[in-house]
């Protein structure tokens, strides 16, 4: 059986720039401060009189070609079978490589205590100062969805999802197997005009945005 790939689908035409996804992601995973694992870039395309708003929600693009696995000198970063990329703290050695690599400035370097974020989930450990952390796609959610047997991803009303995905008001978030053809993600790629971010770089990112 082919592995899962675990991939978030983004409708351009329904995100609002709102930045609840962003909101989301700091209060599901204990992220507090100025930097957060999750941005929305605001971009205007084409040419006047044509010109349109595009909103791009960046979170870490969970690399197929990952650089920022391929540069850590520890193994702390690294793509489980699943597609998602993830960060072993104990093995995070703080030299930063990965956040050099990631050409998506997807990464944050953890320079001090962590403060106690206003709403604190026991399910997602706080950050260790000294070393890198970001964007899991809320792998313990998927995790406890796994133990539970639940269904994880957007084909079903009650499938578990990331953080970001179940509070956009717009519903322009969609989450589930890339590598499974009858996924929803999978028929909205075959058949909507789509986009990845740095597609020239040959990292094959994991976030996708429908046009």
């Amino acid at each position: 059986m082919k592995d899962k790939r675990y991939t978030i689908v983004i409708d351009q035409n329904k995100c609002m720039g709102c930045q609840t996804c962003t909101l989301a992601c700091c209060q599901e995973n204990n992220v507090v401060g100025t930097e957060n694992w999750h941005e929305v870039l605001d971009f205007f395309e084409g040419e006047f009189p044509a010109v349109k708003r595009r909103f791009y929600p960046r979170p870490c693009q969970h690399c197929k070609n990952a650089p920022c696995v391929e540069v850590c000198p520890t193994g702390a970063s690294r793509k489980r079978k699943d597609g998602i990329v993830v960060i072993n703290e104990k093995d995070c050695i703080g030299c930063r490589y990965c956040i050099t690599a990631c050409p998506y400035e997807a990464r944050v370097f953890n320079w001090g205590e962590p403060e106690k974020a206003l709403i604190d989930n026991p399910a997602v450990q706080r950050k260790t100062k000294g070393t890198t952390s970001k964007c899991t796609f809320c792998v313990h959610r998927i995790e406890q969805a796994k133990r539970q047997n639940k269904q994880i991803g957007s084909d079903t009303p009650d499938g578990v999802v990331p953080a970001c995905n179940q509070q956009c008001p717009g519903k322009a978030r969609y989450f589930g197997d890339l590598n499974d053809p009858d996924s929803l993600v999978s028929r909205l790629v075959a058949t909507r005009s789509h986009v990845r971010l740095l597609e020239d770089r040959g990292t094959d990112p994991s976030v996708i945005y429908l046009t």
